[in-house]
């Protein structure tokens, strides 16, 4: 939903703010004051090109800012364009004299293609450009009410299909310039049988290398401390020499037998430390010649890495690959017939899932057709009808959206064919069929904002009427906003906007103001009357005014 609008210096606009509420909005005014200023301005700051006679005379540039309250249906489009979050999406165009055109996503600099892509997706104005012209608009609205999962279906097998199309002509296209190649594949193969690599096996190899490594650089401290017990005399036989020295001599003597058994615990103590100083000597050696047959290993994988520039980790998987394609190297023919084959399925399951997107077409058309026909008549068009055909495509035509294109007809008078939507021009008629579509589709539809420019054109009285309750009832579902000359669709607004023009001596400017219950009262009794506002028109303004209760 739009929040506020803020404009500087855009044609007759030199600086305005104007905030919004949700529900029925309308803007009136006398012809001339201003009104497509305020569109120019909105298109501007949704990504619309900009045009230098834009820039209000003598200023050095124009500028727009707009608040759309987040809205977590916008989630995907934010992150696939990685655009900044935040509660309130804010957005910023800055047209310059020099030609030059900037413009933000909360305060981040974004492509003015950027800029447009989130701002189709916040607010759509109903026109002489109406989206719903387009065909791909079209096949979206009908697709909407369709379950996700049989949409996803198609796309998944159109992917399925495209690869499998590609692979089939690479492999046509590759298979007599190809020889070389073949041989040197059958050459990789016949390497990597020799190697037989396991799974993971050089970061594996680097691990346990790791490990024998770190225990290598404590060996040296070992063989010191070894070297100091033995050599150049054993510390252990010198300490038994001296036990029994002093075991002959102390017998009798409390305190040389004390002596005696010192030196038998320090014997054990060192005859026990010398032998696990020798076992850890005898493991390093064993950890040396697994260190050497790592290297080898190691050495053996990175010559085969180097030679095909190939991951040393990859060796195994680029090894079962191409035994599964073993055959068809061998025999062109065989892989020939199993892509023929993997083209043929996963063109099945295209049609297939296709097939079933179109059912569901079908009865989403007829649903549709019903709830717009439905609403004609109220909208003063009893003669006019509408319908949906689904057109098979050509198969160089299909798509992720499947084989058939969505293509919304109308037919206005009795007696007429029926008109692609796309083909027949915008008027009165047409411009009550699309508010039906609307109105129709509301709760479907992502884009919370909607404006309606002059889609009272050419009609009065209970047309007009009509129109303006259907706008109302469509506000209910989320913002409406209509630039309109009738009284009867700007009785039924909840909120009421009028913009005038205000001329200088030197200078023209176009205002906007807010009005109150009162001051629309006014408004609406002068549109009905012209210029002179009396209590008659007062009362008739009343009166339509009731009809929106």
């Amino acid at each position: 939903m739009l929040r506020s609008l803020s404009i500087r210096n855009v044609v007759l606009i030199e600086s305005l703010d104007l905030s919004f509420e949700s529900g029925f909005c309308v803007l009136t005014g006398e012809t001339g004051a201003g009104k497509s200023i305020l569109l120019d301005a909105l298109c501007l700051v949704l990504g619309q090109r900009g045009e230098q006679n834009l820039i209000r005379k003598n200023a050095e540039q124009a500028s727009v800012f707009a608040e759309f309250e987040y809205d977590a249906s916008l989630n995907e489009l934010f992150e696939e364009q990685s655009l900044p979050k935040a509660d309130v999406i804010s957005l910023r165009r800055i047209l310059q004299t020099n030609g030059r055109s900037k413009a933000f996503i909360n305060d981040e600099p974004v492509t003015v293609q950027t800029l447009k892509i989130l701002g189709d997706q916040l607010l759509n104005i109903h026109g002489q450009q109406d989206h719903l012209f387009e065909l791909s608009r079209q096949r979206i609205l009908l697709d909407q009410s369709i379950d996700a999962h049989i949409k996803s279906n198609v796309e998944n097998a159109w992917g399925s299909f495209q690869k499998a199309q590609l692979d089939f002509e690479a492999f046509e296209k590759n298979l007599l310039t190809g020889q070389s190649q073949r041989a040197f594949i059958k050459m990789q193969l016949e390497d990597l049988k020799k190697l037989h690599p396991l799974e993971g096996e050089e970061t594996l190899l680097l691990q346990k290398r790791e490990a024998i490594v770190g225990f290598a650089k404590i060996a040296d401290t070992i063989t010191a401390c070894l070297q100091g017990l033995t050599y150049p005399k054993d510390l252990a036989s010198e300490i038994a020499q001296h036990q029994q020295v002093l075991t002959r001599s102390g017998v009798g003597l409390e305190a040389l037998e004390e002596a005696a058994k010192s030196l038998d615990r320090a014997y054990v103590e060192v005859k026990e430390t010398q032998l696990i100083l020798k076992g850890l000597l005898e493991q390093h050696q064993g950890h040396a010649e697994e260190l050497q047959n790592y290297d080898q290993r190691y050495s053996e994988l990175h010559a085969i890495s180097k030679k095909y520039n190939i991951a040393g980790d990859d060796l195994y998987k680029i090894l079962q690959d191409l035994q599964g394609q073993q055959q068809g190297l061998d025999d062109p023919e065989y892989e020939r017939d199993q892509l023929q084959k993997k083209l043929a399925r996963t063109k099945q399951e295209y049609i297939s899932a296709a097939q079933v997107l179109s059912e569901h077409r079908k009865k989403a058309a007829k649903d549709l057709e019903n709830n717009v026909q439905n609403e004609l008549p109220d909208l003063f068009l009893p003669h006019a009808r509408f319908q949906i055909s689904l057109h098979p495509l050509q198969e160089t035509q299909w798509g992720a959206h499947g084989a058939e294109q969505v293509i919304f007809e109308v037919c206005m008078n009795p007696g007429q064919n029926f008109a692609p939507l796309h083909k027949t021009a915008s008027g009165g008629e047409m411009a009550r069929l699309m508010l039906a579509l609307k109105v129709v589709t509301a709760n479907q539809q992502n884009v919370s904002t909607l404006i309606f420019d002059e889609i009272d054109h050419g009609v009065s009285g209970q047309v007009a009427l009509a129109i303006g309750k259907r706008l109302r009832r469509l506000g209910k579902c989320g913002q409406v906003m209509a630039i309109t000359h009738s009284a009867q669709v700007a009785s039924q607004a909840q909120h009421h906007l009028v913009v005038a023009k205000r001329q200088g001596q030197t200078s023209t400017a176009t205002t906007v103001q807010i009005l109150s219950e009162a001051e629309g009262i006014n408004e609406i009794a002068r549109m009905l009357s012209g210029h002179e506002v009396n209590e008659a028109a007062r009362m008739a303004a009343m009166e339509l005014m009731k009809e929106s209760l």
